[in-house]
């Protein structure tokens, strides 16, 4: 009998025990890891509230970035109380689950605070993921002649190189002689990207947009009068992946050309999809990577001394963030700028050279100076 009841309250344990740990995945537990930072803050005019108040910001960021895969300094992030706000609005409350002061003390006059934080791993590193875009992509798009030859330095793979820069991609420079031929082709015709995958991260790319323009012959034209006039096709299959072997889209173009000898007809096909092809395979890449999402903000500069020279300037200084898509004039003071993102990251792009300071913003307005 008393084995009996020993089994019963054994099943009943793991009765318990197994509903238990389904309650606990099905109602999403969230991990979170404890960790110690430190914030610092300026005192200015004797205000040592306000300046606690930022010292506790940057030891909030401190510790998100500490538990994030992410390498950033939170000094580059932000300098300014007007970005801590807003960061706080709209990410630290979703990422520091709880958090209780450690130590906090004034030296030098500076608000010195450390703080022991619950973060929230997943949200941490989304959150991060987000401040410190990672726009760097690898390009290898390959001509394929008749014979097998493959010729990478082409007018279709230079001009969709030039596309991608305008369009906020940060693309490396390929040494293509240090890419075997045979590795790019089962690349691009296979899913085993391993070797590629090995040469594009000496270049630090998170991307690899992978690509073989096939010329084929396809004979002659007899019908322009006593020349005969070569006829080429070019099929474009072209892949996206990211380096953690990962397939993100891919695609297909066609188009024809025509030359006095083959080689003329090849240059010819080259030069048709540069102008067209491109700019449809850039744009189907750009909206993989950013999402379909174009967000138009407007930023304004203000300030009592500004002339047209710093309107150039600062549209010039857009021009060189990641994922700044578009670039128009409002009027004589404001941008209007297309980014797949809210103002807070646009501001914080700005703010890392030190040249602009936000001073206002919303989910679609930046209000900047000098």
């Amino acid at each position: 009998m008393r084995v009996r009841n020993r089994v019963f309250n054994l099943k009943n344990f793991l009765f318990v025990f197994v509903i238990f740990c389904s309650n606990l995945f099905y109602t999403g537990i969230v991990f979170a890891s404890v960790v110690i930072s430190e914030g610092e803050a300026l005192i200015e005019n004797n205000d040592k509230s306000s300046a606690k108040a930022v010292a506790l910001l940057r030891a909030k960021w401190a510790a998100i970035e500490s538990v994030s895969p992410a390498n950033i300094k939170v000094d580059t992030i932000i300098n300014n109380s007007k970005i801590l706000d807003e960061a706080i609005k709209t990410e630290l409350t979703a990422t520091i689950s709880s958090f209780s002061v450690v130590e906090e003390k004034v030296e030098n006059n500076k608000y010195y605070i450390k703080i022991k934080a619950n973060v929230v791993d997943n949200a941490a590193s989304k959150m991060v993921a987000r401040v410190s875009k990672d726009n760097s992509l690898c390009v290898l798009i390959g001509g394929i002649m008749p014979n097998g030859r493959v010729e990478f330095n082409n007018n279709f793979t230079l001009k969709s190189i030039s596309l991608l820069n305008d369009n906020g991609f940060d693309v490396a420079e390929i040494n293509y002689n240090t890419v075997n031929h045979k590795d790019f082709t089962n690349a691009v015709n296979g899913s085993n990207y391993k070797n590629i995958i090995n040469i594009t991260n000496s270049y630090g790319c998170k991307n690899i947009l992978l690509g073989s323009l096939s010329i084929i012959d396809k004979g002659n034209n007899t019908g322009y009068g006593t020349f005969n006039i070569s006829i080429a096709g070019g099929n474009l299959t072209w892949k996206l992946i990211n380096n953690d072997n990962k397939l993100l889209k891919t695609g297909f173009f066609s188009d024809r050309g025509q030359g006095a000898t083959f080689s003329d007809a090849a240059i010819s096909i080259y030069n048709n999809m540069a102008k067209t092809t491109a700019v449809k395979m850039v744009s189907q890449v750009s909206e993989e990577i950013l999402g379909a999402e174009k967000k138009s903000i407007r930023v304004v500069l203000t300030g009592s001394n500004t002339n047209l020279d710093d309107f150039n300037e600062l549209r010039n200084d857009l021009k060189q963030i990641p994922f700044v898509l578009e670039i128009s004039e409002l009027n004589t003071t404001s941008l209007v700028v297309n980014y797949p993102d809210t103002a807070l990251y646009l501001g914080i792009f700005l703010e890392r050279g030190g040249k602009y300071k936000v001073v206002d913003l919303s989910d679609n307005e930046l209000i900047i100076r000098k």
